[in-house]
């Protein structure tokens, strides 16, 4: 493991007087790449992390000074509180992820608490490379997505870490930085060497280098920072040949018509469906008031063709709920705020906190749906798309989040006839656009591209549900049923 320290900055003595030259000529550099930066669709996020005392914070402060702040945010992380503490783990890393022209600072990152707990073995061997699978594909998406990610760490030995621990206690000055939690720590030391050291070599890829600087100079390891800042968006924002990525493995063709397939005969008759209904409405209202005090949480995503009954069925379930443990989220087309960012920023951004339930009228799928099909994005991009929503709900999972996945199925015919009813039905007609009529004219590339998403994402941790939506009375009622289940089976 080891091995990976041979790619380390090494530090060097820097002269007063020559730091002084090449810091004015670092910083000019870094503004003219930071101006083309603006004007580009790429963003900028740097990681800075390091053992303690390597001077971190030193560190960014310095970077801060040589870039135009009004283009930079930075944000500092550590032990998850409040309303982090209740939403997966990387839900408050998503919140911050800068927008297309500007530059993010993560001081800290999500390394930081899968180091400390691995450390301190609360966490398993297991469970702790888990969670760097995990970050490593979310590296190799906000790439693909058009992020430059710069990873820092900054590095100090076993005996250098003593030496600048020492030094901080004998100065009045700086004694106040050796905390309670620090010294806790500095027990720790060669632990965290060891847990250091696993993962810069697991996270270490092609596409997702770790930049290590040798930090026991501070002129070197600031200059050694500003240069490689330099090089990196260089690189990014003038290439001079093709850069190659890794990408995901193709997805698969689906090897049916899985709606086709679908029983549209099913019908339960008005008298059964009130009954039912009353139930299950019961039923629901019973486990979403238990949920409200439980650590976990539910997420229920809705998608089929227009006119299928989506809003219906989520108005049925949620009749009987209080309106404080649920929310119901409707997608449309990014916004511009949106636009600028991975597109599952938007949808990290909803994600449930703990007690609560979530509806997504339409979702994450549109990419691998509306996307795909109307060439909003690249070919490349939905496909790639698969893997990348599999990971953002297994995160979801994970964290405690209980996931359905309904698809509200009809055929052409009634499709049209519920089109047709509202042409005619007053409080109706809102609902019907001239984009309902265009999709209309590729209902069966849009059934293609539905039956490759069952295919690619239904797990066993968030399935697929298909719903015969011919008959509403049906629809309705088997979503309410498997909603109850999903309550049943996170309250378990």
């Amino acid at each position: 493991m080891k091995t990976i320290l041979k790619t380390m900055t090494p530090a060097v003595q820097i002269e007063k007087a020559d730091y002084k030259v090449r810091e004015e000529s670092l910083r000019i550099r870094l503004l003219a790449l930071q101006k083309d930066l603006a004007a580009s669709d790429r963003a900028i996020l740097i990681l800075m992390n390091g053992v303690e005392g390597s001077g971190k914070g030193e560190t960014t402060r310095k970077l801060l000074e040589w870039l135009d702040a009004r283009g930079v945010e930075t944000n500092a992380f550590w032990t998850a509180q409040g309303e982090e503490s209740e939403h997966p783990p990387l839900w408050r890393f998503w919140q911050k992820i800068p927008a297309r022209g500007r530059v993010g600072i993560f001081f800290g990152s999500w390394y930081t608490q899968p180091i400390i707990d691995r450390a301190f073995k609360n966490i398993s061997k297991e469970e702790f490379e888990r969670q760097l699978g995990e970050i490593r594909n979310l590296e190799e998406m906000l790439i693909a997505e058009g992020v430059i990610l710069i990873k820092f760490w900054m590095y100090l030995s076993l005996d250098a870490q003593k030496d600048i621990a020492k030094a901080r206690k004998a100065k009045a000055a700086t004694r106040w930085r050796i905390s309670s939690l620090a010294r806790k720590f500095a027990r720790k030391r060669k632990r965290f060497q060891k847990v250091d050291l696993e993962v810069l070599s697991q996270t270490h890829t092609t596409i997702t280098p770790w930049t290590i600087i040798d930090a026991a100079s501070e002129r070197s390891r600031e200059l050694a920072a500003g240069e490689t800042l330099v090089e990196k968006l260089r690189q990014a924002l003038h290439p001079t040949g093709e850069i190659q990525l890794q990408t995901r493995p193709r997805f698969k063709v689906a090897a049916r018509n899985y709606i086709a397939d679908l029983d549209q005969t099913k019908k339960i008759n008005d008298e059964e469906y009130k009954e039912e209904l009353a139930r299950l409405t019961a039923r629901v209202a019973t486990l979403s008031d238990r949920m409200s005090t439980s650590k976990k949480s539910l997420a229920l995503v809705f998608e089929g063709p227009d006119a299928a009954g989506k809003g219906g069925a989520i108005r049925r379930v949620i009749a009987g709920m209080d309106p404080r443990h649920y929310r119901v989220i409707g997608i449309a087309a990014p916004t511009d705020e949106e636009k600028v960012r991975p597109y599952l920023w938007r949808f990290w951004r909803n994600t449930p906190r703990d007690g609560k339930i979530h509806f997504f009228d339409r979702s994450w799928y549109g990419r691998v749906l509306v996307e795909r099909i109307e060439k909003f994005c690249t070919e490349n991009e939905w496909q790639r798309a698969f893997g990348e929503i599999n990971d953002f709900e297994l995160a979801l999972t994970e964290a405690g989040v209980t996931i359905r996945k309904f698809y509200l199925a009809t055929t052409q015919d009634e499709q049209l006839a519920r089109f047709k009813d509202r042409e005619i039905t007053p409080y109706k007609q809102y609902k019907l656009t001239e984009e309902d009529w265009r999709n209309r004219d590729k209902w069966h590339a849009y059934e293609a591209a539905a039956c490759d998403m069952f295919a690619n994402t239904s797990t066993a941790h968030a399935p697929w549900i298909l719903v015969e939506a011919n008959n509403k009375n049906h629809a309705r009622i088997k979503v309410m049923r498997n909603v109850v289940e999903a309550l049943e089976e996170a309250l378990a």
